[in-house]
């Protein structure tokens, strides 16, 4: 991964307490109950960035991370971060 270790732990960090007051944001994406479910492509990135975005990273990512890395290198710290979601709908 080209993302700094100090920005992956931060995005870490953020994304994991999200999460932890939002547990119910995977079965919500696994079961297709978000808008527009039924034009994702590949669920697993939808649901990456979506977190990325409810949780508030947008300005941080567009500050920090777009110095340096693109959509393909956040995408890869996503994955790393987010649970695996599975397409049930």
């Amino acid at each position: 991964m080209k993302i700094k270790q100090e920005h992956f732990d931060y995005m870490k960090s953020v994304i994991d307490d999200f999460l932890k007051r939002h547990p119910d944001i995977p079965s919500i994406y696994e079961n297709g109950d978000f808008v527009r479910s039924d034009k994702v492509k590949n669920l697993q990135t939808r649901f990456c960035f979506d977190v990325m975005y409810m949780a508030g990273l947008t300005p941080w990512v567009c500050s920090t991370l777009y110095g340096y890395l693109h959509d393909d290198h956040i995408h890869t710290a996503l994955k790393k971060i987010c649970p695996k979601v599975e397409k049930k709908y």
